[in-house]
């Protein structure tokens, strides 16, 4: 379909836009020129990135029908096994490879470089795995371009024209909306609030507006969208105080829980409003859950115009038995956007059974950020080294060679009658035998070959079969993980419910493990007891622990870890003064650059020339804390700070 669109306002210069065909990387130079683009840190739009299996010629991913979601805001490349593959995976950093049958969406910028979370894998075994991959690059591509401001942006005339509809259905994450000219449109779930699924925020019958884009008939329905002062409206004039209304956990910390009564309204709950005990919150609550909170007195917050009222809650005196209030509609004629939440019955408060089944592998336990394990590199040919039966070399040809002492008979002269007799001499037998003995010797070359044909055949078929219960096993697994976490889900939610029935215990008499008072004399006490425990008594000679430097930041930036961290802190200090760390795939360790780009230069202090190095404290979690050191000059350790992922100065 084509239209014409208008062209810029004066003064204004429209952005250049993605390719309009899938591209296709078939050679190593392509294939190292799209690894240096894709870490470009300019690079103006997200890249979809599909790989060819090893046993077939195209992507189980329809890269057409990708392009066809997300066309004007992202380009989608297919990369093909072999020599590109490998050429790209040696052009990429470790973790961001694409190969084999994966694929995944690299977004603006170069963070994913660091973070590989913000650009998850996804492998697709057969079409029907496809299927599912294409919906998750689609929605990974167009929040990417949703992030980089790239929806709406020149993809329009200047003053468009708004467009009415009407909701036809829903459609996995998209809603079918028919204009009032009679055109079918569709909403994109992740150009509206892509947090909210399309059902909690568009219901069937409902009248929409918003801006077409003819080419992919693409309804953009965000002017409609409540901003966050009309949302905390809603939820003001829609929640009552004492009310009992649902909301959704957008982040724990140990003493602190933050909820959601709107997408853009969170309220933060301490300890003692969200628990009758002394717990670590962690063990209650779980990110994306939907919890029972009641409503406190609105509370006034200064600003211009004279400010504004926030909501107030509290959760640790609410019965989930029942009594919760709808959750508001973020659209006038829309649904909930938050559905009830999950009511624990009494007769599972006693229960003490743990999840049946086998226990998933390590592998599968990153449940948020499955491409954050480190990604292998393409398998390369090696030397022939079998691990299965496979064919044995068979005798190469030969010649016919008369027996020692014999020639072979001589060819008949020129001059020879035709008519003439044959000579029945021994030389002429002797070489009848010979060439009779040679088609033996190749008839049994040949069965010899067909056996081994069988062979190979059967190894494939065993090797298919094998293939085929893997991919079930793997998905068994992932379905068995998905289980899992509704249990742990379920469970959080009967320990708070235990706690509200059983009342609050006695509170334990605060106790303290500081033995010094001098904060830079216990972290040294801390660290010392922590390598006595993880070095065992014969390794303490090849790793002694030596003298390190403490910053002036370092105790204070310890101090706001929280509960249950600084013992982990300990122990990456103990691996990094020991020269173990750069072993423990999980730390992450690198050097800290001066910027995002791949290509910055390093951080070195003027003063002494020490280097800045940053190792992971925590994986796949929400501002997870990273451990910030120089290395001196002379190979010492100076601990400079504790910090959040965001915080990239030394």
């Amino acid at each position: 379909m084509t239209s014409t669109r208008t062209a810029p306002a004066p003064g204004r210069t429209a952005r250049p836009r993605p390719p309009a065909e899938v591209g296709q990387v078939r050679t190593t130079a392509q294939a190292e020129e799209l690894a240096a683009r894709l870490q470009h840190p300019d690079r103006a739009w997200p890249v979809v990135v599909v790989s060819t299996p090893r046993d077939r010629g195209r992507p189980y991913v329809d890269p057409d029908r990708v392009l066809d979601d997300v066309r004007g805001l992202a380009e989608v490349v297919v990369i093909h096994t072999g020599d590109p593959s490998w050429a790209f995976s040696h052009g990429m950093p470790d973790a961001t490879q694409v190969y084999g049958g994966a694929s995944r969406v690299y977004p603006v910028g170069v963070g994913w470089v660091h973070d590989v979370a913000r650009s998850p894998l996804w492998i697709a075994y057969d079409d029907a795995e496809g299927t599912r991959v294409h919906d998750r690059l689609v929605q990974d591509a167009l929040a990417a371009a949703t992030r980089a401001g790239l929806v709406g942006l020149d993809l329009l005339p200047p003053t468009p024209a708004t467009t009415t509809g009407t909701v036809l259905g829903l459609v996995g994450t998209r809603a079918l909306v028919q204009t009032a000219d009679g055109t079918t449109a569709q909403v994109a779930q992740e150009l509206t609030l892509p947090i909210v699924p399309i059902d909690r925020l568009l219901a069937p019958g409902m009248r929409v507006r918003g801006v077409l884009d003819v080419d992919t008939r693409r309804l953009d329905v965000r002017d409609m969208l409540p901003d966050a002062l009309e949302q905390t409206s809603r939820v003001l004039s829609g929640y009552p105080a004492g009310a009992v209304v649902p909301a959704q956990v957008h982040r724990v910390d140990a003493d602190e829980v933050t909820v959601a009564l709107a997408p853009a309204v969170t309220v933060r709950v301490r300890r003692e409003h969200a628990s009758r005990g002394d717990d670590d919150l962690r063990d209650l609550f779980t990110v994306g859950e939907v919890v029972a909170a009641r409503m406190q007195a609105a509370r006034p917050v200064p600003g211009p115009e004279g400010g504004h009222r926030h909501p107030s809650l509290r959760l640790d005196d609410v019965d989930d038995a029942g009594g919760v209030r709808p959750a508001i509609s973020l659209l006038d004629g829309g649904p909930p956007w938050l559905p009830a939440p999950a009511v624990v019955p009494d007769d599972e408060l006693s229960a003490d059974s743990a999840p049946s089944g086998p226990a998933p592998t390590p592998a599968l336990l990153d449940r948020h950020h499955p491409s954050s394990a480190p990604t292998p590199a393409p398998q390369r040919p090696a030397p022939a080294q079998r691990t299965r039966p496979g064919p044995k070399p068979g005798p190469g040809p030969r010649r016919a060679v008369p027996p020692p002492g014999r020639a072979p008979a001589p060819a008949p002269e020129a001059s020879d009658p035709p008519d003439a007799a044959p000579d029945p001499s021994p030389d002429r037998k002797t070489l009848v035998n010979q060439l009779e003995l040679s088609v033996h010797e190749q008839r049994a070359r040949a069965d010899l070959a067909e056996r081994e044909s069988i062979e190979l055949r059967a190894s494939v078929k065993a090797l298919e079969v094998e293939v085929a219960g893997l991919r079930d096993l793997a998905r068994e697994q992932r379905d068995h993980l998905d289980r899992l976490y509704r249990d742990v889900e379920r469970y959080k939610a009967r320990i708070r419910s235990a706690r509200k029935q059983r009342g609050a215990d006695p509170a334990p008499a605060p106790t303290s493990d500081r033995l010094f008072a001098d904060p830079v004399d216990q972290l040294r006490h801390d660290v010392y007891c922590t390598w006595a425990q993880v070095v065992g008594a014969t390794e303490k000679t090849d790793y002694p622990l030596p003298d390190f430097a403490v910053g002036p930041q370092f105790c204070d930036s310890l101090a706001t870890t929280g509960r249950g961290l600084e013992e982990r802190v300990h122990r990456a200090i103990v691996m990094v003064l020991t020269g173990r760390a750069q072993d423990i795939a999980g730390y992450e360790l690198h050097r800290l650059r001066q910027g995002d780009g791949g290509g910055d230069p390093y951080r070195v202090r003027e003063s002494d020339g020490a280097q800045a190095m940053r190792l992971s404290l925590q994986v796949s979690a929400p501002q997870a804390r990273r451990l910030h050191y120089w290395v001196l000059p002379g190979g010492g350790v100076e601990l400079s700070r504790v910090v959040l992922h965001d915080d990239v100065e030394p």
